[in-house]
């Protein structure tokens, strides 16, 4: 959806119900940084995920400033007369956040994940890369970084909204700077993120859902992910599964002796390996695949011959493809996963064509 906000058509995306949580990307990213995230939390909230200006589908300005883009959050959340609304801004988003907490009583609870007060809150060899970046390409996103913000303690003393400064113990932005944007905001809460980088907790499965929750009352630390028992069992047995498909493929590949049959399962093992990957970043484990298969259906192929065996390792993709069913509701990102088994059981199927 847009709205037209400041002389320009931001869009945004909505979904769920109940209590406004406005969720705001950083630096040359969009509203799609949160996109698992967001099928998790619209259970509990009404999800506004923007692409702020000359980001994402919004209007291109050509110009950025920090100040506009806070702008422009604050004449949204007018516009839709949002109320008590939980605010997440990452980076840039968390910029604008607390420039907005300063101008509007709209938002009931920020979160600032990653925020810095000024270019040099960010660690030396950031500044390096985007000076050079600037140079080849001319980004205005980039001169924004180069030249602000210029946020002062006093300016967030400003601040009366109940926040919470959040960033990884592995960030880009300074442990200093971080904790100069809490010790400055009146009753801040500071919450270091062990382990974490600039974007892991936003990016890696449930992490970012949790903190939410969590930092929302709707949830205590360590009680458990937003991802129910039934939903970690299902996902782990596909990850379990996708690990013995890649290693499956990897030893059939050694075992034909047609050369486009060893391409293809090749091409298969990576495919399975990437998926396995997937199912990884929200059940937090390394699985070692079991070996069963991988001895098995080589052994099958030796004895009866690929007009036999690829009919069933076809039928192994599409049932796997069957069960990912039952978790794309709440995990999108599955359902290529699922699309690619179909894709892979037409594909072994195909080798006897030709």
């Amino acid at each position: 959806m847009w709205i037209d906000v400041n002389g320009i058509k931001m869009y945004y995306e909505k979904c769920g119900g109940g209590r406004p949580l406005v969720l705001v990307h950083g630096n040359s990213e969009d509203h799609t940084t949160f996109r698992d995230s967001i099928w998790l939390l619209r259970r509990h909230f009404t999800v506004y995920s923007v692409d702020s200006r000359d980001h994402g589908l919004s209007q291109k300005t050509g110009e950025l400033h920090y100040s506009d883009m806070a702008d422009d959050m604050v004449a949204f959340m007018d516009q839709l007369d949002l109320k008590d609304a939980v605010f997440f801004g990452h980076s840039d988003g968390a910029i604008i956040g607390l420039l907005a907490a300063m101008r509007t009583d709209r938002i009931g609870l920020l979160l600032a994940g990653s925020a810095n007060m000024t270019p040099k809150g960010v660690a030396p060899w950031l500044r390096t890369f985007i000076k050079a970046v600037y140079a080849l390409k001319r980004d205005p996103k980039m001169y924004l970084m180069l030249t602000e913000p210029d946020i002062t303690a006093a300016d967030l003393a400003k601040i009366r909204t109940p926040t919470v400064v959040i960033a990884g113990s592995r960030d880009v932005v300074t442990e200093e700077e971080t904790y100069a944007i809490a010790g400055s905001i009146p009753g801040a809460k500071l919450r270091i993120l062990g382990g974490e980088d600039h974007m892991s907790y936003v990016t890696q499965g449930s992490r970012l859902a949790d903190i939410i929750l969590e930092e929302t009352g709707l949830k205590k630390p360590g009680e458990g992910g937003t991802v129910t028992p039934g939903q970690m069992k299902v996902l782990r047995t596909a990850q379990q599964g996708e690990e013995d498909a890649r290693l499956m493929y990897e030893r059939l590949a050694d075992t034909v002796t047609d050369p486009a049959d060893r391409e293809a399962f090749l091409r298969l093992a990576g495919d399975e390996a990437r998926h396995a990957d997937v199912f990884m970043k929200y059940t937090g484990e390394t699985v070692r695949p079991d070996p069963s298969k991988s001895i098995l259906v080589p052994l099958m192929y030796r004895a009866l011959g690929k007009e036999k065996v690829y009919p069933i390792i076809a039928k192994g993709e599409y049932d796997a493809a069957d069960k990912y069913t039952e978790v794309i509701g709440d995990f999108p990102v599955v359902e290529t996963v699922m699309n690619d088994e179909v894709h892979h059981g037409d594909a072994v199927l195909g080798l006897l064509e030709k």
